[in-house]
């Protein structure tokens, strides 16, 4: 019977989180109150406060699945063995940010916010700056595997190539979302032609 009633209770959880996404995404973050969130889940305030204490904790709780997400999907991609080739494996990871980004979890709309939101909250912050990390860090291992083999200059520094091509990925999910029209294949192209370039 507990092992029901975790069940029962992780699907509330979700069941709250998914609505609370969809808020946010349609809202934003300030905009949407938990009376809202109440009616897009279809739950009582009760319900819902007996699983989170406010719409702080909700917010950080969806930050932290959808970073989660992210170092997921570059792990599965920069950490392959065999290793894929630097320029393979950015042209994947930015197909796979833009389907990520860009589909029905509403990933590009809530980005900045969560982003703006961990300037005020320090504790997002952190979270944020570790998981950042962590995916620069997947990067850079393969830039010095890149390196050793002959395809990225001897003298440059990996860790700072990382940083260059996660903004360059944190930059497509921007533009796609503010400029619109930004497809990942033609993104990646451009990346080659500044690889290839003097």
């Amino acid at each position: 019977m507990p092992r029901v009633s975790q069940e029962h209770s992780d699907r509330r959880r979700q069941q709250i989180l998914a609505a609370a996404r969809r808020c946010f995404v349609r809202e934003g973050f300030h905009q949407t109150s938990m009376t809202d969130i109440f009616a897009e889940a279809g739950l009582s305030a009760g319900a819902v406060y007996g699983h989170f204490g406010g719409k702080g904790e909700i917010i950080t709780v969806i930050a932290e699945e959808v970073t989660g997400e992210v170092d997921r999907l570059v792990e599965s991609i920069f950490t392959r063995e065999p290793p894929l080739g630097l320029a393979d494996a950015m042209r994947q990871g930015l197909e796979a940010a833009s389907g990520f980004a860009f589909g029905e979890q509403g990933f590009a709309r809530l980005a900045p916010q969560v982003w703006a939101e961990a300037l005020r909250d320090d504790e997002l912050l952190e979270m944020l700056r570790g998981r950042y990390s962590r995916i620069q860090g997947m990067i850079s291992h393969l830039v010095a595997a890149e390196q050793r083999a002959g395809r990225v200059a001897a003298g440059a520094d990996p860790d700072e190539v990382a940083k260059v091509l996660f903004g360059v990925i944190m930059g497509y999910i921007l533009q796609g979302l503010f400029v619109g029209n930004v497809e990942a294949s033609l993104y990646a192209g451009g990346l080659d032609a500044l690889r290839g370039s003097p």
